[in-house]
């Protein structure tokens, strides 16, 4: 019973730790204002457009950053060269193709 005993004994020891740090983690976070100034500046790029103007520039120019990829990765490794080469192709069908309305407004 003894080496029970110590072992329940330890793993509350640790558990309290584990609480003290937690207690300590969240009181550090409420003091800062780092997670308000983070979902301020996430609000004020979405009214402004800027998050949109991103995913329609991805979307729309995307399949050229794989097909650079494509072409480094030629004299890499040919297997990883073909595979960037044919997710690139993949993209620009469907770019051209299926997602007409993601043209970017200058």
């Amino acid at each position: 019973m003894s080496k029970l005993k110590k072992s329940v004994d330890k793993l509350l020891a640790k558990t309290t730790i584990d609480e003290k740090v937690k207690a300590k983690l969240d009181a550090l976070l409420d003091k800062t204002e780092i997670d308000e100034k983070l979902v301020d500046a996430w609000n004020k790029a979405e009214e402004s457009g800027l998050i949109d103007k991103i995913k329609c520039y991805v979307k729309c120019y995307g399949g050229y950053l794989l097909a650079v990829g494509a072409g480094c990765l030629f004299g890499v490794n040919f297997w990883w060269g073909l595979g960037f080469l044919v997710a690139a192709s993949g993209w620009a069908y469907w770019a051209t193709h299926c997602n007409r309305s993601a043209k970017c407004k200058r």
